[in-house]
């Protein structure tokens, strides 16, 4: 656990329990105002920057905050430096990525329904305080990039429900991508362990 309450995931997690209880809640409204109501202070750009020291070489997942009832989570992502992911689904689940160190290069690919085969639709490059949305649908992925080859980047995701089984696209032997399980690894959590609602 990171023993400290950072002043991003306070400020996140307020909002969104706004966001949650207010008529008319959606993706659109939620991503709209998140820029307005994050408060991200120096203080808390040394915490995660020594979250980053622990572990450099190691891509790492951090839990500030989960719904009981399932409606979101937060979690803050910790990438070393050139790291990527595979290609990767959501399991159906909407998302928001915003960047609170470094930048990210996001590629976005449609997964084919008749094939299974994800086809690529085009990169949005994410700076520090920049973020980008995606709709909760089986035929969503991507694969995100720590665009820096020296720094390490940090980010902060909000899932529709709880992101615990996805998918990876890897290619075959014959060109081919195979959708494999995956089970998303929780390196920790950040501040007190909360569960809201609970």
């Amino acid at each position: 656990m990171m023993p400290i309450e950072l002043d991003v995931t306070r400020s996140v997690r307020d909002y969104m329990h706004e966001c949650i209880g207010s008529p008319g809640y959606s993706l659109q409204r939620v991503h709209a105002g998140l820029h307005d109501a994050l408060w991200y202070s120096p203080r808390d750009r040394r915490a995660l920057r020594a979250l980053c020291d622990r572990q450099p070489d190691a891509f790492t997942r951090w839990l500030f905050e989960r719904e009981s009832d399932g409606r979101y989570t937060g979690l803050v992502m910790a990438w070393p430096a050139g790291y990527s992911t595979p290609i990767h689904d959501h399991a159906g689940l909407w998302g928001i990525e915003l960047v609170l160190q470094g930048s990210l290069g996001v590629d976005d690919y449609e997964i084919d329904a008749a094939t299974g085969q994800p086809h690529f639709v085009g990169t949005t490059v994410l700076e520090e305080g920049q973020s980008c949305a995606f709709e909760g649908t089986t035929g969503h992925a991507h694969r995100c990039s720590n665009l820096s080859g020296r720094r390490p980047a940090v980010t902060l995701h909000l899932y529709g429900g709880l992101l615990e089984d996805y998918r990876n696209f890897d290619l075959d032997e014959g060109g081919r991508y195979v959708a494999l399980p995956a089970v998303a690894r929780i390196e920790g959590s950040i501040g007190p362990a909360r569960v809201r609602g609970a």
